[in-house]
């Protein structure tokens, strides 16, 4: 119920913000280029060996060693 509240009034802000684009571009500009900026990064993450990992290449390993052994375990369980 919440969730719903909050994209109705998000999306009643942005229809405003459209319809007075013309008149207000100034609001309409900081909007977008809100939108545009990245607000989150990967955190820190923990290999198997207990190894802190902070470069994004390590992360994106360690993500991917992770996801597919998910994806890979579903698929032959699913096969059996």
């Amino acid at each position: 119920m919440c969730r719903d509240g909050i994209r109705k009034a998000k999306m009643q802000l942005e229809l405003n913000l459209a319809r007075h684009a013309k008149n207000n571009k100034k609001n309409f500009y900081r909007y977008v280029s809100q939108k545009k900026k990245v607000k989150e990064s990967v955190p820190t993450l923990m290999s198997k060996t207990g190894k802190l990992i902070t470069t994004d290449k390590e992360k994106a390993e360690v993500l991917n060693n992770l996801f597919s052994s998910v994806l890979t375990c579903s698929l032959s369980s699913r096969t059996s």
